[in-house]
């Protein structure tokens, strides 16, 4: 990758995260010359073990913190010569009003600081949102057509991917950034604590699973086994993100960004249970009822993972990090969701990812952490 203003400073909100952390690792590969500095803001302290000069963290508290104290702590490491800005920063609320509220505010918050610290040096703010704008979360006469594209109307209702785009449009044009949008499928990658990761939960279930000498049993319904999804691969979507950002042929747009293959779970997940070691099960599935909800038989089971932790010598915190009624929600819908990538194929994008190797990848790195056994 090449760009025509160099040297970059990126700073990335929300750096603990799946997405952060994938970002972080595709920066960390790109020359000095080109990103001689990365700052990295969480709530939590680094969690990744990484030793590279260009890294400097701050762990503040977004939410209860004002924008006045998030804007010290940039400046106290030069934040003024931020140049480009990647936005994962987000947390999980029970209701559609309480996580526009909350979301709200800490975006908004993410984009006053950039104004503030590095207002005269920043040049581009890349968004991640994803496909609830598409009403994935809703029913289905929420749902946009698929495949779903970019300028696909908007559901009814409170939605805080609308206000965060809306929101990062706004300031673009009064400040005069580049703005980037991109909308990811179910992602797939590694983070400790992340709210919404699909793949460490499915492998902390496997883990129990074979401890219980149980089967793989799919923790959804007929019509979630046989719906046509695409995924979008961590470390995929960070290489996107950070190639949109180096094209400066693109200018404030917004993309759907997934693996580009399509799937089903039917097809899936007995390669999941082939990883994990288990003989293929024959899945009893209703039209609409799952066989098995993940938010109500794991926490009895806690147990069984400490006692693995402990054999093993694994993370113990690493039960904590799984998110049982996420995945119980993602399988809960019926209905197809999968994007179109023409509009990033137009710009030049050609990269195609197997989606059961994202898994694989996460698998492994699961065992590298202690996460998992080996």
């Amino acid at each position: 990758m090449s760009s025509s203003i160099s040297p970059r400073v990126a700073c990335i909100w929300g750096t603990n995260g799946i997405s952060g952390t994938a970002l972080l690792d595709a920066l960390l590969k790109q020359s000095v010359n080109e990103w001689n500095r990365i700052i990295c803001i969480s709530q939590r302290r680094f969690q990744l073990d990484i030793k590279d000069e260009r890294i400097q963290f701050i762990s503040i508290d977004i939410l209860n913190s004002t924008s006045d104290e998030i804007s010290n702590e940039l400046i106290k490491i030069n934040g003024q010569t931020i140049t480009d800005v990647f936005h994962y920063t987000y947390i999980e609320k029970s209701t559609e009003e309480e996580l526009d509220r909350i979301n709200r505010i800490i975006f908004e918050k993410a984009l006053d600081v950039c104004v503030r610290v590095a207002g005269k040096t920043l040049k581009s703010f890349s968004l991640q949102t994803g496909y609830k704008y598409y009403g994935v979360h809703k029913t289905k006469e929420d749902l946009s057509q698929t495949p779903f594209i970019e300028d696909a109307p908007r559901h009814q209702g409170v939605n805080f991917y609308f206000t965060q785009e809306d929101l990062l449009k706004t300031y673009a044009e009064k400040y005069q950034w580049r703005y980037i949008i991109t909308r990811p499928s179910t992602i797939i990658g590694v983070a400790k604590g992340n709210f919404m990761n699909f793949a460490t939960t499915i492998a902390l279930y496997a883990t129990i699973q074979k401890e219980l000498n149980q089967p793989l049993i799919f923790p959804g319904n007929k019509k979630s086994w046989n719906r046509i999804s695409d995924h979008s691969t961590a470390s995929n979507n960070a290489h996107f993100q950070l190639w949109t950002v180096l094209n400066e042929q693109i200018q404030h747009e917004i993309f759907n960004i997934a693996n580009g293959d399509l799937v089903r779970f039917r097809d899936l997940w007995p390669k999941i249970e082939h990883y994990f070691g288990f003989e293929q099960y024959d899945q009893k599935l209703d039209d609409n009822e799952a066989q098995l909800k993940l938010a109500e038989y794991m926490p009895k089971h806690k147990d069984i993972w400490v006692r693995i932790a402990q054999r093993e010598n694994l993370d113990t915190k690493a039960f904590d990090y799984a998110t049982w009624a996420f995945v119980d929600g993602s399988l809960k819908s019926s209905n197809d969701r999968y994007g179109d990538l023409s509009k990033a194929r137009q710009f030049g994008w050609t990269i195609e990812v197997d989606t059961f190797d994202g898994y694989v990848q996460c698998f492994d790195r699961l065992k590298q952490l202690k996460m998992i056994p080996i």
